[in-house]
Order: structure tokens, then C-alpha cells, then sequence
């Protein structure tokens, strides 16, 4: 068990007085059997009418409306939050030691983590013939296999501008950020006959200087038996602790911690600043 203390900040200043859309914010942890949020504030200024809700994957997401103009949009999150991470041995006592059967009553919901885009198709094939071992692996092998190389052989490159590559930009390249990374390795994972979905969330890194943290993103693949496990190919965990999911979708093209919309004639700077503490 790990416990953390986090706050986000996300700071919106215009060039002129704007008019603010509709927020959403994935800013608060699902809590479960992995992750335990002992304490959550959401402060937003200028003042907003606040709704929380769920969306289709079952994230919590806060719904901010606002009233009147105003040239700066101020979001604060802080969380005190528990981590419950599996160990290797419980992962592998949970293995199939087999092909993947997927039970019948699980395919339905399944379906939609096992889409691969057209374009990625022929990239992700060739990678992985490169990549994935000849000799006969179990599934989990193979993924984990899949991580360990893209940690090993990919450039890791900030980018600031919002929206991610495809995975095959990021092969063509060898290089991305932890989203884009995230990607290739759920377009890995589908191709090589594993669920997979995009987590949203935040890492702790010992000794970060106050602020200079940020959102972070990595991989999930469903295994029959053990689940979901999460997969981060950028820093070379597994389940570990010292990751905490806030959201997952399909893909990270539509998941940001932050989306909204202003209308005004203005320009728009974005400051970000991520805080992680460990305290135990």
C-alpha cells in the first residue's frame, strides 16, 4: 500500500474577457479494489456550477458550467488517495496458462478494446515481427515483452501541443511522450490478441521539484482470469504503486484531464503544474 497527496492545477488566461463553454474535468479517481480516494477538493474560479457524473466507462467526471466573461479560468484538484497494487505472484496465480479463451459472457463488452485503425494495421504487424520473440511465450510474456522494448528502443520527446500520433508516427519515428507511447502499446497488445485500453492518471517521481510534475498515461490489457493490468511502457511498470488511474477509454484522442470550449475574440495560454507526494 502506497498513500499519496496530489494537486492539479490548471490555469487558462486570455488576451481578453471570453465567454466559458462547458468543462469537463477527469480530475477524480475511480475508486476500487486497486485504489482507495480518501479525500478529494475540486476549487474552480470563476465560480461554477459544478455537476458530477459518470461517463460510458464508468469515470468520474465534473461537469463545470459558468456565468458571465472573464480573462483567466483557474481549476484546482487535490486528492489524498491509497493504492492497493497486485503483486507478481498474485498476477501469475492468476494467469491462463493457454490461448486466450475469452468467456462468452465477457466478449460482448470486450469487443470494442480489440479495434485497430486501418492506417496502424501494416506498422504494428511489422514492428512486432521485429519485436516479439519466435520462441513460444504466454500472452502476459509477450506484452510484457512488447513494453520492455518500447521503453528500450523509443526517445522519449515532450510535446505541449494537445492531441497524440498514431502509433505509426510514433514507429516511423521511434520517438513520442507517454501518451503516445500508451497508444502503440495498446495497438501492440490488440494485435496480438489482447484487450486494451488508454488510463489517464498520475506517476510518482522521487525528488520532482514542487510543480514540475504532470498528467501522466500508460496502457491497460485484459487478460481472461486476471483482469485488466496496467502496462506502462514509458517508465517499465507493471501494476506498480506508485501509479494512480484517474480515467480509461478506448483511445487517449478523447481524454484529457481538462476539455472545454471559450468564445471571444482572445488568445489562450495554458499553465499546468502537477504535484505528487508520497507519504507512505
Amino acid at each position: 500500500m502506497s498513500v499519496f497527496k496530489l494537486r492539479h492545477a490548471t490555469t487558462y488566461t486570455f488576451s481578453a474577457p471570453v465567454t466559458l463553454g462547458p468543462h469537463l474535468l477527469y480530475l477524480r479517481p475511480r475508486a476500487d479494489h486497486a485504489l482507495r480516494l480518501d479525500a478529494s477538493t475540486l476549487t474552480v474560479s470563476p465560480t461554477a456550477d459544478i455537476i458530477w457524473r459518470n461517463d460510458a466507462y464508468g469515470n468520474s467526471v465534473a461537469v463545470a458550467t459558468f456565468a458571465g466573461q472573464t480573462d483567466r479560468l483557474d481549476i484546482v484538484s487535490e486528492l489524498t488517495a491509497e493504492t492497493f497494487p497486485r503483486s507478481e505472484s498474485q498476477r501469475k496465480a492468476l494467469l491462463a496458462n493457454g490461448p486466450l479463451v475469452w468467456p462468452i459472457n465477457e466478449q460482448p463488452a470486450l469487443a470494442p478494446y480489440f479495434h485497430i485503425e486501418n492506417r496502424d494495421r501494416s506498422a504494428i504487424a511489422g514492428w512486432l515481427k521485429k519485436t516479439v520473440s519466435k520462441t513460444a511465450k504466454l500472452p502476459y510474456d509477450k506484452l510484457l515483452e512488447c513494453a520492455a522494448r518500447i521503453r528500450g528502443e523509443f526517445d522519449y520527446r515532450p510535446r505541449y501541443e494537445p492531441g497524440l500520433q498514431s502509433p505509426q508516427e510514433t514507429v516511423a519515428t521511434h520517438s513520442g511522450t507517454c501518451r503516445d507511447f500508451a497508444e502503440l502499446m495498446i495497438a501492440a497488445s490488440r494485435s496480438l490478441g489482447c484487450a486494451a485500453r488508454f488510463v489517464s492518471g498520475y506517476i510518482y517521481v522521487p525528488n520532482a521539484a514542487p510543480g514540475s510534475a504532470a498528467p501522466h498515461a500508460w496502457a491497460e490489457c485484459y487478460l481472461p482470469g486476471t483482469g485488466w493490468i496496467e502496462i506502462d511502457s514509458t517508465n517499465g511498470l507493471v501494476e506498480h504503486g506508485d501509479l494512480i488511474p484517474v480515467a480509461v477509454a478506448l483511445s487517449g484522442r478523447n481524454l484529457s484531464p481538462v476539455t472545454g470550449t471559450f468564445t471571444g475574440a482572445a488568445s489562450s495560454q495554458l499553465a499546468v503544474g502537477v504535484d505528487v507526494v508520497k507519504q507512505c
